[in-house]
């Protein structure tokens, strides 16, 4: 199940996010902590409640096994005439239930919300994060051609999903 993210999710959102950051970092040489400190879970306490935000969680029993947080605003211009644009700011899974179709419907969630709005998603992604690459060419995204610093000397990757 998708639900909205509730102001008592943070912390556990917190954990999950530091787990997934970890296991994927991790594999690309670069470590991070497991453990998220408080600064950490205060972030995720006001990612949650920011209205520009919308965070979305995927829930197991009663477990949240993964995250989508994505720009609520939604669309935004871009340099291109008549192009709007929605962010993906993040999505993480925990470890564990990576390939069990978890991130596949967070990402169908962001799909739809895109083709509604008939925006282009845009995304970055760790280029030492090939696992991540594979979920989101897999899903239709390409690369556009941009990038930003990233962590250890390795670019972030500009991804774009059309409508």
């Amino acid at each position: 199940m998708i639900r909205d993210a509730a102001p008592g999710d943070a912390d556990a959102l917190a954990e999950l996010h530091a787990r997934s950051r970890a296991a994927y970092y991790g594999a690309g040489g670069y470590e991070v902590a497991a453990v998220p400190d408080a600064e950490y879970r205060a972030t995720w306490r006001k990612m949650v409640a920011d209205s520009r935000l919308a965070v979305l969680v995927a829930v197991s029993g009663d477990d949240l096994v993964g995250v989508i947080t994505l720009d609520a605003n939604g669309v935004f211009p871009t340099n291109a005439p008549d192009e709007t644009r929605v962010r993906l700011v993040g999505i993480f899974v925990e470890p564990g239930q990576w390939s069990n179709g978890v991130g596949s419907a967070l990402m169908e969630r962001f799909v739809s919300v895109a083709r509604q709005a008939d925006a282009v998603g845009e995304v970055d992604v760790w280029a030492r994060n090939p696992r991540a690459i594979r979920f989101y060419e897999h899903h239709g995204w390409t690369r556009d051609g941009t990038s930003r610093p990233g962590p250890a000397g390795a670019d972030y990757l500009g991804f774009v999903h059309r409508p």
